[in-house]
């Protein structure tokens, strides 16, 4: 996905695929709240004033580190609205099944609150390209006839991700077969409960 937090994402040092992947392997290993610049520099073996310049803090290292491991595919035109909207939620499951993204990502979203450009730029990076993949799905589904015109898709993808991140961090039911076909079935079988209601907001 490239890199969004860096202080030139173009000019990226060479040692960037060394860092962003030891940021990872130290949030596997030890979590987000004791990871440290200092850690992550020791590991990849390079200067902490090299990852300071390049990401102004310990959340936008994180931000970029998960970012890469974080799918937002094209879900080809195939014909079949059942079946691309089963594809766009294999890529939900996929990634918040990710043991990296799914332990990190809610105490990363509390860090970067206070920091509203960042908390933007995080939002840009994890969600945009993802959600608009999927609404444009959606939106070939409504084009079809097999889904009603005034669907609300964001609640769609609010409904899919709450669901699976819920289910992974809180319950830790099954993010299986079973699970995917049900949040299908929800926008195929019963798409009038997701339509925008009045006053809804476009």
């Amino acid at each position: 996905m490239g890199l969004a937090f860096t202080s030139d994402p173009a000019a990226a040092p060479r040692s960037a695929p060394k860092i962003l992947d030891a940021t990872r392997a130290l949030l596997a290993d030890q979590g987000y709240s004791t990871l440290t610049i200092e850690g992550v520099a020791a590991a990849a073996g390079v200067g902490k004033s090299t990852i300071y310049r390049w990401w102004p803090s310990k959340e936008a290292l994180v931000a970029d580190a998960l970012a890469e491991v974080f799918r937002a595919n094209e879900l080809a035109d195939r014909g079949d609205t059942r079946a691309e909207l089963r594809e766009a939620v294999d890529m939900t499951i996929a990634n918040y099944a990710n043991e990296d993204l799914a332990a990190s990502l809610p105490t990363l979203a509390a860090g970067l609150l206070p920091q509203p450009e960042l908390m933007a730029r995080f939002r840009e990076t994890f969600l945009r390209r993802k959600r608009e993949n999927i609404e444009l799905a959606l939106r070939r589904g409504i084009q079809r006839g097999d889904l009603p015109a005034d669907l609300d898709t964001d609640l769609v993808q609010d409904l899919w991700a709450g669901t699976v991140l819920y289910r992974r961090l809180m319950i830790g039911s099954p993010l299986d077969d079973e699970l995917a076909e049900h949040l299908v079935d929800l926008v195929t079988n019963s798409p009038t409960a997701l339509t925008r209601r009045p006053g809804d907001s476009d």
